[in-house]
């Protein structure tokens, strides 16, 4: 039988009684969530349900019919469930066959009686298997099916029952009713037409009937219109859901040195020359770009109501007007995305627009604040671009770029999100890889290890002028105390570590001594003259160039200046070096004058960890001890002589040392807890000791730990505070 294109004439008149005598107890017997799911097909602007079905037609895939193509869309979880519900109703079904079918449709004798059939990529739906399995036995049928649920879906006598009920006016409602009914006619339709081909394995069975319905019925109801209910109830329901505030971020598509912020497509040109950077024109909001065409980063902001504070500090222009949204559901440059859409509804709104980077000096991008509120006047907030002077028809202002500007580059870079710069003066590339921990005798390919994404760290170096440049791509050993301790023996050192969540440490160490280590922004009483020399006039509580400003201080007090070319060099040359981790640096427990925990509530004994703050320091440090040997004898480690050393003398040695900081890396983890335990147990501070060393002995000395614990908590309760 061939592929059918065309319904045969009379055929779908001959099945429209069939079909409407089946499809009531058919649509009562499909579960509401795939119902709904199938229902929101042709509703692009609804959200997907937990079946995560998207509307718009199903893509054919190469050599499959149609249905198959449909079903495959669905997914597994939609054609199993809908099977599950409908098996025993279709295996009970009484089905008539009309004559017209018997003519159109070739019986079982039209099967061939020897065939072959293969399966690739693992195992498929009950559904998917035999649809294609129907589709190789007998081309043509579910083509012929999918052409009669088209047909049928527009016939006289069936458009009544596949239409919603009047009472029901809810978003879910109207498009479970919508997707039941409409697959009950699929259904309807394909359990006749397979009844008569019957073909071996197939014989009209559930899974053939419901897959061959839901290929069906997938390509029909993406191309349908929804009921004419739908719409209004679709909008209710988001209104309903749309809570503020709403902040998202995306990207804006640029033409014609604007982007638009707009309900529905924007014509004609925006005259900007009243304040420089955006304006409210007939269905949006119009912002002018330094970018002539492409894409830029936006971010917006819907709130409940006007901000507390006008931001400036970060923006070089900033603007706020009022629009008025005419249906609401306006879009970044006509983009379709849900996630950076203004409330569906009309209304009066004010918008701040923000911009930075128009003048092409750094990166470009806009933030969009946008509140219900009444109109109001224009107000420039802030004017700082040589582009919005020009727009404006003003004199072009001189404006001279900040030295740190000169770092802007760095965003673009290949640590732009996160990195180690360390500079180290008057001192050579071996001694700086020694000092890191790192072998010099021991190169190996960057690639190679920034592509093996373990948490082993590496360092790469680079000879520059008057000391050497490391950078760890991703790492952070160069802004701890003991490495900075390390490098600074070699030479004056300073270093600024950044990440993707704008964590940050600013470095100044000489002469074995850390002289200044903290977040940008906040560091302590500084009394190095020379360190005070390069932080001088920089101003970290603005956001703007943060850590262009870190490596500006870096520069200043090195005296090497960071060059993107440097950062090339390093990349060509290819050259990384594995690092031996320092050990944890040993901070004592922070009290408060009475002698408490600065900082309670928490530790290995719970609410009663505070309490060891008043046990006595040899009491304490038997603790300590004793929770590393606990460890040690769960390990089945105690009779190793170093191990033992570390045990008997309560020190590290060289080899001990070696072995911990060993144990660090990723393969050498096996006794990473142990080795935690003796050295949190060498800790001077006797109570940082304890705490420290108990904590590794409740994760890995097994039931010795939790004695060991309720030991320290009887010692605890034992000891009370002074009054």
């Amino acid at each position: 039988m061939e592929e059918h294109t065309e319904v045969p004439a009379g055929l779908a008149d001959a099945l429209a009684s069939v079909v409407a005598d089946l499809i009531p107890t058919l649509r009562g017997r499909i579960p509401h969530g795939p119902a709904a799911a199938l229902g929101r097909l042709g509703a692009p602007d609804a959200k997907p349900g937990v079946f995560g079905l998207q509307a718009g037609r199903p893509v054919a895939r190469r050599g499959e019919s149609a249905a198959l193509s449909g079903l495959r869309s669905l997914g597994d979880p939609v054609s199993e469930r809908l099977l599950g519900a409908l098996e025993l109703t279709l295996d009970a079904l009484a089905v008539s066959i009309p004559y017209e079918v018997e003519v159109a449709v070739p019986g079982p004798d039209a099967t061939p009686q020897a065939f072959g059939f293969g399966m690739i990529g693992g195992p498929s739906a009950e559904t998917v298997t035999a649809v294609r399995l129907l589709d190789q036995l007998r081309p043509g049928v579910s083509a012929l099916i999918v052409a009669l649920v088209e047909e049928l879906a527009g016939h006289e006598a069936l458009v009544p029952l596949l239409e919603p009920p009047s009472e029901l006016t809810g978003e879910e409602e109207l498009a479970a009713a919508h997707g039941a009914a409409h697959l009950a006619l699929a259904v309807a339709v394909a359990a006749p037409v397979l009844r008569r081909a019957g073909a071996p394995l197939l014989a009209g069975t559930s899974a053939a009937v419901v897959g061959v319905a839901l290929g069906a019925v997938s390509a029909l109801l993406s191309a349908s219109p929804m009921p004419p209910a739908y719409a209004a109830a679709l909008l209710a329901k988001r209104r309903a859901e749309y809570v503020l505030p709403v902040s998202a971020s995306g990207s804006a598509e640029v033409r014609g040195h604007r982007f638009t912020l707009a309900e529905r497509s924007v014509l004609g040109e925006a005259d900007f020359s009243g304040n420089g950077l955006a304006v409210a024109i007939p269905g949006g909001v119009a912002v002018r770009t330094g970018q002539g065409e492409g894409q830029v980063p936006v971010s917006i902001r819907i709130l409940e109501g006007a901000p507390d504070e006008v931001e400036l500090d970060w923006w070089d222009e900033v603007v706020e007007f009022s629009w008025r949204a005419e249906r609401g559901d306006a879009t970044l440059s006509e983009s379709a995305s849900r996630h950076l859409r203004t409330p569906p509804w009309p209304g009066d709104f004010r918008v701040r627009v923000h911009a930075i980077g128009r003048d092409g000096e750094e990166r470009e991008r806009y933030e969009l604040m946008l509140w219900q509120g009444p109109p109001g006047p224009d107000i420039v907030h802030k004017r700082g671009d040589r582009l919005g002077s020009i727009v404006r028809g003003e004199p072009v202002p001189d404006i001279v770029a900040p030295p740190e500007a000169a770092y802007r580059w760095i965003r673009g870079s290949l640590i732009g999100e996160a990195a180690t710069v360390t500079v180290v003066g008057d001192a050579s590339p071996a001694e700086v890889l020694r000092a890191f921990g790192a072998d010099p005798a021991e190169p190996e390919s960057a690639q190679e290890l920034a592509s093996a994404f373990d948490l082993d760290p590496w360092v790469t170096v680079l000879p520059v002028e008057g000391g050497v440049l490391a950078v760890e791509f991703n790492g952070f050993q160069g802004s701890l105390r003991p490495v900075l301790v390390s490098l600074s023996r070699e030479g004056r050192t300073a270093g600024l570590f950044w990440n993707v969540n704008a964590v940050t440490r600013l470095s100044f160490a000489d002469n074995g001594n850390v002289l200044a280590s903290s977040e940008l922004g906040h560091a302590e009483d500084i009394t190095d003259p020379e360190v005070n020399r390069a932080l001088a006039g920089l101003d970290f509580g603005s956001y703007r160039d943060r850590l262009e400003k870190g490596l500006l201080a870096v520069e200043r007090y090195t005296g090497y200046r960071l060059r993107k070319e440097d950062l090339d060099r390093m990349v060509e040359e290819d050259a990384a070096y594995r690092i031996l981790p320092h050990l944890p640096e040993l901070y004592p427990e922070a009290r408060d004058p009475d002698g408490s925990r600065a900082f309670p509530g928490h530790g290995p004994l719970g609410a009663d960890t505070d309490r060891l703050a008043f046990v006595p320091e040899e009491t304490l440090r038997e603790l300590a001890w004793q929770a590393a040997s606990a460890v040690t004898e769960h390990a089945g480690v105690a009779g190793d002589p170093v191990i033992a050393a570390v045990l008997t003398e309560r020190r590290f040695g060289a080899e001990a040392e070696l072995a911990a900081r060993r144990s660090q890396l990723q393969d050498h983890r096996e006794h990473a807890w142990l080795w935690q335990a003796l050295h949190n147990a060498t800790n001077p501070d006797p109570l940082a000791a304890a705490i420290g060393s108990l904590s590794a002995a409740r994760y890995a000395a097994g039931p010795r730990g939790e004695d060991l614990l309720e030991h320290a908590r009887r010692i605890a309760r034992e000891s009370p505070p002074p009054i």
